[in-house]
């Protein structure tokens, strides 16, 4: 993998410096003391220059000039030299080669330095016991992005460039473009330059399920420290690069950390009066806090709005349902999940979630709390634009939350969901409504509490966030799951159509498939050219095409074979399907007889049934393409079925091969 994403081998990449990597293999011992460090400044004579120069500037406001590395290492602390040393290092190898692209070195250098300040703190609070280990760990955590552009065949600038604004920049797309994902080769990278394990740990493991990497819980703790940091960065507008899509957080994460005991707000605020010192130091622009905060309302944590001069309680803070929608891509998932968190958080009674249909010009319900309730929630609700009315109206033109109480103009809207009163908030993405949440109580007939509205409402951000990003992705899944020559779908899409499908026999619905092949292809590629050859192909495709079912699966499995299936059907049924499929090509190919002289037009199918106790849709396929088999070799165009191994009964005799 690593070959095929960069110019050169691992080993020939120019490793950092003997001096930094020293650094950092001392921040575990403990008996590095202050000497040991300085002296290995003093080798370095351009960062001995530069820790003086630190020393003595107005950052530090001496009264005296410092003459020596060993005096300003007793006045700074050990910790802070070796930050300040590594700081200097890796500043120099990210910012100076900065050149004008996509990929902004010195937004990636600011996201950095506040996921390894951010991860120092909580380990600090955690009481582990070397947090200059983590400071070094959030430092590099994604070092893997800065050495793709840098050295990638396909730099890193390039690869935001293609996925262009929509947000996307996940690790599956970077697996597809480069061939591998920035944190697997950052590990690859730290590990062959030498770097302390827990780094390589990180950089492995801080966007992966930590339930599966195995890990004692202290080096588990210690991941998801810096996978929390990089979190709570991206939600104060500071990730890695600039896209709204945010960092998987690990279900694990918070499991492994106490968010009572690391206290966010003043976490927070630590970090950013840090974050100003460097900035200042470096003569950088960094944003200000009260930027910071202004971002944190499409934020996945909603930690502090300073902008109007609030912070909320520590034990308030929704972040299990403002993480929820990020946890997966399909609606079906996150947005339960979303709505049990919030419900369970804020002690709400009902919850439901409207969607908006542009084209049809109306919300319709999507999900609901409780499912199916009594007095409201009807699936598949509907309101009409041009029936909306009353305070609806005003959360909707004001993208604000509202509540809603019996007045006539509402009565309407609370009629359908069997409430004397609601509160309606507006669910966003990039300025573009997706929908409405609803919250009420048709027993008690009380308000939600209007204190809790802002919080939620920053939630139903991070909730329009994953509809329009899940929206975005069926479209480029749908896009590049479909056979560009047939426009049928392609294998990727037939393998998920049988997994998801085959997921839903324990649930006592089966399936039935068929691998259709087209008899003597080659003959008409050899005889013809393959020109002819694909139309072929395109008229198998809209043959069978014609004969699907709403309902029913069709897709190109490869090469001149197609494979369909049939929700619970019987396994005469799915055979029946599979005859009339035959005999309609067969009727075509008598029709083209004059076009393809001399080579008759047919297929040959095998079929099988999942009630016939296959354990997987491995052995599904596998009994359909021995069935196929059979048909073919007992004199092709007809239909054989994995349970008799035999053909379809059938009226009409299939005409000669």
């Amino acid at each position: 993998m690593v070959h095929q994403a960069l110019r050169c081998p691992v080993s020939a990449l120019q490793p950092a410096p003997a001096a930094a990597l020293k650094l950092l293999q001392l921040t575990r011992s403990e008996d590095t003391g202050i000497a040991e460090v300085a002296q290995l400044i003093e080798t370095e004579p351009a960062l001995a220059a530069k820790v003086l120069r630190l020393v003595n500037s107005a950052y530090y406001g001496f009264p005296q000039r410092i003459p020596s590395i060993h005096r300003a290492a007793a006045l700074l602390g050990l910790s802070t030299l070796r930050q300040t040393a590594l700081h200097l290092f890796f500043y120099e190898s990210i910012i100076e080669s900065d050149t004008k692209s996509a990929f902004d070195r010195l937004f990636f250098w600011q996201h950095s330095l506040l996921v390894a300040i951010l991860s120092r703190s909580i380990a600090e609070r955690l009481g582990h016991e070397h947090p200059d280990e983590l400071y070094a760990a959030g430092l590099l955590h994604d070092l893997g992005k800065v050495v793709l552009e840098s050295h990638g065949k396909l730099s890193y600038s390039e690869f935001l460039s293609t996925v262009g604004t929509s947000g996307k920049a996940t690790r599956d797309d970077e697996a597809l473009f480069f061939g591998i994902t920035h944190d697997r080769l950052g590990a690859l990278v730290s590990e062959n330059w030498g770097l302390p394990g827990i780094v390589c740990r990180v950089q492995a493991l801080h966007h992966c399920g930590l339930a599966e990497s195995h890990l004692e819980t202290p080096q588990a703790q210690e991941v998801a420290i810096v996978a929390l940091a990089d979190f709570i960065a991206w939600t104060q507008g500071l990730g890695s690069v600039r896209t709204y899509t945010s960092p998987t957080l690990a279900p694990e994460v918070l499991e492994l950390i106490e968010l009572e005991q690391i206290g966010l707000a003043e976490l927070l605020s630590a970090a950013d009066q840090e974050m100003t010192e460097i900035a200042a130091f470096y003569g950088l622009h960094f944003p200000s806090p009260l930027q910071l905060r202004a971002n944190v309302v499409t934020t996945a944590l909603a930690l502090v709005n300073a902008s109007q001069g609030a912070t909320r309680p520590v034990g308030r803070r929704p972040i299990k349902s403002a993480t929820a929608p990020h946890q997966s891509l399909s609606p079906d998932v996150f947005v339960p999940q979303t709505l049990h968190a919030l419900q369970q958080e804020f002690a709400l009674a009902h919850l439901l979630l409207m969607q908006i249909e542009p084209k049809r010009r109306r919300f319709v319900a999507t999900h609901g709390l409780p499912e199916r309730a009594q007095g409201g929630q009807p699936p598949g609700m509907q309101i009409v634009f041009d029936r909306l009315g009353g305070d609806l109206i005003h959360c909707l033109r004001k993208r604000t939350a509202v509540m809603i109480h019996d007045t006539p103009p509402n009565r309407r809207f609370l009629s359908m969901l069997g409430a004397s009163v609601a509160a309606a908030i507006p669910v966003m993405s990039q300025g573009r409504l997706q929908g409405i949440l609803c919250l009420y109580d048709p027993e008690a007939q009380r308000p939600p509490a209007p204190t809790i509205l802002h919080e939620i409402q920053a939630v139903a951000g991070e909730l329009g966030i994953a509809l329009e990003r899940s929206r975005l992705f069926a479209v480029e899944r749908a896009k590049a799951e479909v056979d560009a020559l047939t426009q049928l779908p392609n294998r990727s899409a037939v393998d998920r159509f049988l997994q998801e499908s085959f997921a839903q026999v324990s649930a006592g619905r089966h399936v039935g498939i068929g691998l259709v092949d087209i008899d003597h292809f080659k003959a008409f590629n050899d005889t013809f050219g393959h020109q002819t050859g694909d139309d072929v192909l395109r008229i198998v495709a809209d043959t069978m095409r014609g004969l699907t079912r709403p309902g029913d699966f069709l897709g190109r499995y490869g090469g001149e074979e197609f494979l369909f299936g049939l929700m619970s059907p019987s396994d005469s049924g799915v055979a029946s399907y599979a005859e009339r499929i035959r005999r309609e090509i067969a009727r075509r190919g008598r029709m083209l007889e004059a076009r393809f002289s001399g080579h008759p037009l047919s297929v040959s199918i095998g079929v099988a049934h999942s009630s016939h106790d296959y354990l997987d849709t491995k052995s599904l396929v596998a009994a359909a393409d021995n069935a196929l088999y059979t048909a073919k070799s007992s004199g092709r165009n007809r239909v054989c079925t994995a349970w008799t191994q035999g053909g379809v009964p059938d009226t009409e005799s299939p005409p000669p091969a």
